[in-house]
């Protein structure tokens, strides 16, 4: 991944691919109030890079294809790195990481049925190496996912502008009762999606021997029906964030939804999600500063309608996210990304430069 210094220009365009991840250049350009020459440029350079990309998401369980579960790790000292490395090949992890604190890594499996997580949890996970001992917690009920991030980059009037065109779902709603199966078509353009979501249709056509209009019909089709989601994929740190953590809660049953609700409406958490097990709601957060981590435990968490206990790790490293292995950063790199978000922290006032 190569690091590159964000302008106050890059961050404004990154808050209009968070709003709207298909969004044209004639989109972006008008939320950021630039032009399409400017944004194209600006675009190319953040893709190339590898900071950010925009991926389409089966959701599985608007699909009913598949059902999550958060697992916690607990390794032996030198070994949690390597227990993430190798948990990051699995097919079934959407995001690994490491953690400082009680838990050394935390990753988001996704399973199809009992049999297969027993698979996973009983045989899978105790063959890797380090690995001392495991906790789960399965996901009931999304109150906010990474699809409807808003990190504060764009004005509120923009942001809904930009929510207002999208067609797939970008925030939560109820999952149908049943879905039909994808055809071939779908499942192929699914495919080209989850590994480039801002492939036009043109392109999409092509490698599906079909016409423009056809590939666009069934992804808008899939879009609209909740079973393909898009989502722009950042590491926060790159855009002044550079505080990621996990919280476990428990709350009293009767408040959880009150609870969720008001967390899935907090700029600083990318989801939160009500879950079975030793805590019932679980969610992953990102902030400018230790103080502001202080701030949001003790003002945000401790004010929660029901809470009975809440766990916090800090995140160390991003092995996976978004269903794509991360590469390591070099040694070099690091004072970088450092420099750069304390820069990003810093600024408030957007820059209108061309250029």
């Amino acid at each position: 991944m190569k690091s590159i210094n964000l302008s106050d220009l890059d961050r404004l365009v990154v808050g209009a691919l968070l709003a709207h991840p298909r969004a044209t250049q004639a989109q972006v350009g008008h939320a950021v109030r630039s032009s399409e020459a400017t944004v194209s440029r600006r675009m190319s350079r953040l893709f190339r890079s590898g900071l950010l990309r925009v991926t389409g998401v089966l959701d599985d369980e608007a699909s009913h294809r598949a059902r999550s579960l958060f697992v916690r790790l607990r390794c032996s000292p030198g070994a949690a790195h390597r227990a993430a490395l190798k948990l990051a090949q699995w097919k079934e992890t959407g995001s690994v990481k490491l953690l400082t604190g009680s838990i050394d890594c935390v990753a988001e499996i996704g399973y199809t049925s009992n049999e297969h997580l027993l698979h996973l949890m009983m045989e899978e996970l105790p063959r890797l190496d380090g690995v001392v001992a495991t906790s789960s917690n399965q996901v009931i009920r999304r109150f906010s996912t990474p699809h409807s991030w808003n990190p504060g980059l764009l004005p509120e009037p923009a942001l809904q502008t930009l929510h207002a065109a999208r067609l797939d779902h970008w925030n939560e709603h109820p999952y149908p009762a049943a879905a039909p199966p994808l055809s071939s078509l779908e499942e192929q353009l699914v495919e080209l999606l989850t590994a480039d979501g801002r492939r036009g249709w043109q392109e999409l056509a092509d490698s599906c021997g079909v016409t423009p209009s056809t590939a666009r019909r069934r992804v808008e089709s899939l879009m609209s029906r909740g079973i393909l989601r898009m989502r722009t994929v950042i590491e926060p740190e790159h855009i002044g964030l550079p505080v990621n953590a996990f919280v476990w809660l428990s709350i009293n049953p009767t408040q959880l939804g009150a609870a969720g609700e008001v967390l899935a409406r907090h700029p600083d958490v990318l989801m939160i999600a009500a879950t079975t097990g030793d805590r019932n709601l679980c969610g992953e957060i990102a902030l400018a500063s230790d103080a502001a981590l202080y701030d949001f435990l003790s003002g945000t968490v401790g004010s929660l309608p029901g809470l009975l206990h809440a766990d916090v790790a800090v995140g160390l490293r991003t092995v996976k996210r978004a269903g794509k292995i991360l590469p390591e950063p070099a040694d070099d790199d690091r004072g970088d990304v450092a420099s750069q978000t304390s820069s990003a922290a810093r600024a408030h006032t957007p820059s209108r430069s061309d250029d």
